[in-house]
């Protein structure tokens, strides 16, 4: 599951309690809470904590593709109701993982000695 699944970067706020707050709403809400003698703010504190965690680790990375590719995205996105940075980070996410899982399963192939079938090359004598 993707970690930052309740956390949107590129609005920069975090899904709690149904609906979606940025660092400046949850801070409003803490105060809110405390000034109203409220003091469960554990939740919305820790929120707040993750939100700004997610935003220290995040990097921005340029990117330039055709405008078919780039409108195909956007449409789907859309579809999804996800921004398309997120569409973008769960497809780089899937093609990494992909890719490290064919370059294991293809080391794992030069490691046997004998081939799959048991003799060189993969032939059963």
């Amino acid at each position: 599951m993707d970690p930052f699944a309740d956390i949107d970067l590129d609005s920069e706020s975090v899904w709690l309690d149904g609906a979606w707050f940025t660092r400046e709403d949850l801070a409003r809400r803490i105060k809110d809470m405390i000034e109203a003698g409220d003091f469960r703010v554990s939740r919305p504190s820790q929120a707040l904590e993750r939100l700004e965690a997610a935003l220290a680790q995040a990097r921005v990375v340029p990117v330039r593709m055709p405008a078919d590719l780039a409108e195909a995205m956007t449409a789907t996105a859309s579809r999804l109701g996800r921004p398309v940075g997120h569409l973008v980070r769960e497809a780089v996410a899937y093609y990494l993982a992909a890719a490290e899982a064919y370059g294991a399963a293809q080391a794992q192939q030069a490691e046997a000695p004998d081939g799959p079938e048991g003799g060189p090359g993969g032939k059963v004598r």
